[in-house]
């Protein structure tokens, strides 16, 4: 019985994501801005300087790393509102078992090129949520050390890092709130990373928004589509998880 179960989701799964397949090509066709840069600059560009964005003034990466460095939610405000100065990304977010709420919730994101902020070139952003907390941040090309530096030289007499442990820096905004830079290794991501931990348990942790809500995603299927794609991919863990 479970197996004939078993094989029903797998057939159910495999027509879902041939309808995903067929759909991202249907909408990709009608779809004018799949590979348009949506950036303020890119829209007033097309519009001739007539669309709404055209008076607010260009994205600025600057400001995320300043929100970061706050370490509250705040930050995810920021980034929806500067998202097109990261322009379009490959949006990764991790299988896990629909099931579990104390399995790792992962997303990573790529830059396709580097961008630019505080003297630092981030090629890619990510956040976790866990029974431990969640955790959201950037991966820079830089060292840990050249990191530091270029924080405290933006930010002076405002953030200052100590070392601690395996050449790991942070700082402490308030009990429970840090914000760390961690050097490169055993990560979906290269680079040194520099992010906002926050601990306890999941649930006294505000619910972290969507990676597609944050970052423009690149390919020809609609965020809908990437989301489904995701979907059955936690569907098909959450399967294999529960064969075992």
């Amino acid at each position: 019985m479970r197996d004939w179960l078993l094989g029903i989701f797998y057939l159910f799964l495999a027509a879902l994501g041939l309808l995903v397949a067929l759909d991202a090509l249907v909408l990709a066709t009608i779809d004018p801005y799949s590979y348009e840069d949506m950036s303020r600059g890119g829209i007033c560009e097309r519009s001739g300087d007539v669309a709404p964005e055209c008076a607010m003034p260009p994205e600025d990466p600057n400001k995320v790393l300043d929100a970061l460095l706050a370490c509250d939610m705040g930050f995810f405000k920021i980034l929806q509102e500067e998202k097109a100065a990261f322009r379009r990304a490959e949006i990764q977010p991790v299988p896990h078992n629909l099931f579990d709420p104390e399995e790792p919730r992962v997303t990573f994101v790529r830059f396709r090129e580097p961008v630019e902020a505080y003297g630092l070139h981030l090629t890619g952003y990510l956040q976790q949520t866990d029974a431990t907390g969640a955790s959201w941040g950037f991966h820079a090309t830089e060292e840990p050390a050249e990191v530091a530096r270029a924080i405290e030289a933006r930010r002076p007499g405002k953030e200052k890092f100590s070392e601690y442990g395996d050449s790991r820096r942070r700082i402490e905004n308030s009990p429970g709130r840090t914000v760390v830079i961690s050097p490169p290794g055993g990560r979906p991501l290269p680079g040194t990373s520099l992010y906002c931990q926050r601990a306890g348990e999941t649930g006294a942790v505000e619910e972290l928004p969507d990676g597609f809500d944050l970052f423009l995603s690149q390919g020809l299927a609609t965020n809908f589509l990437r989301r489904l794609e995701a979907f059955v991919a936690s569907a098909g863990k959450t399967l294999s998880d529960l064969a075992r």
